[in-house]
């Protein structure tokens, strides 16, 4: 299904390799819907044992009953922090995670009789988890752009904040999805755009996601979860049914069901897919 990871991502991989040795900090920013799913391993190999800063945004959609376990997963591997980029609370806990970092980068140095420049600080992820917000959080202005669908960032710039300066990247995928259930839940959470899809496969692969996930979610829109495409698109001409959705000769309309019901599913809440 998916077949999707434009020529821009490749190049921004060679160039992270090549710049590695740059960075003093790694900001992995990953969507808490899918904890797992929305972390490229490419990016954490380039990190390569440099300090790391996850940040799992979103929280205000995440299922916060099974959210921990994956936090504690990640710090094995940095600091973490969950929270929702839009809430007031994410500025002072993300500032002061970086400043801590700053802290401890300033106290080896000072030991060396060295100064402490501010450090390098790049933001990564793949696409449409809140890279760019995070970045306008911190830097207390819109620096840059944001955008509700995967490729708004694709040239790098600095940004500085006092003990810190940030590097805004465009969203990096992993260079081969999985399965197509991972390119489901990347779908589902904005991290590739619809359109590269093929809507047939992307409803079975949802709908059968949300059967495995959280079956009730289709019970309460009159639907029945099931894993066999047969059945799916029973109940998608069922939805339509329902919803008295007709074509001009009397047939129901079934891509708007489709369209509908991933509109459905984008916008559910208390939800981990991984």
């Amino acid at each position: 299904m998916i077949h999707w990871f434009p020529g821009h991502m490749a190049k921004e991989f060679k160039n992270l390799e090549k710049k590695q040795k740059l960075y003093d900090v790694f900001i992995i920013v990953l969507d808490s819907r899918i904890p797992i799913s929305s972390f490229n391993n490419e990016i954490y190999k380039i990190a390569n044992n440099k300090p790391i800063l996850f940040i799992l945004n979103k929280s205000d959609k995440t299922d916060i009953n099974k959210i921990q376990k994956y936090i504690s997963e990640y710090q094995t591997k940095g600091k973490v922090i969950l929270t929702n980029l839009k809430s007031n609370q994410a500025y002072k806990q993300i500032n002061s995670a970086l400043n801590n970092f700053y802290n401890e980068f300033k106290k080896k140095n000072d030991a060396k009789g060295k100064l402490t420049p501010a450090l390098k600080c790049i933001v990564v992820g793949v696409p449409n988890v809140g890279k760019s917000t995070l970045i306008n959080l911190l830097a207390k202005s819109k620096v840059t752009k944001v955008g509700a669908t995967a490729g708004v960032t694709r040239a790098e710039q600095w940004i500085n904040c006092k003990n810190y300066m940030l590097l805004d990247t465009p969203g990096l995928l992993m260079p081969k999805i999985s399965s197509d259930e991972v390119g489901a839940k990347l779908a589902i959470v904005g991290s590739i755009r619809l359109e590269a899809l093929n809507q047939n496969e992307l409803i079975v692969a949802l709908y059968q996601l949300i059967s495995k996930t959280y079956p009730s979610k289709l019970i309460d829109i009159n639907l029945t979860p099931t894993l066999n495409e047969d059945e799916i698109f029973a109940n998608i001409e069922q939805y339509a049914k329902n919803n008295n959705w007709l074509l001009k000769n009397e047939v129901y309309d079934t891509n708007k069901a489709i369209n509908q019901l991933i509109n459905y599913f984008k916008n559910l809440d208390s939800i981990i897919y991984d």
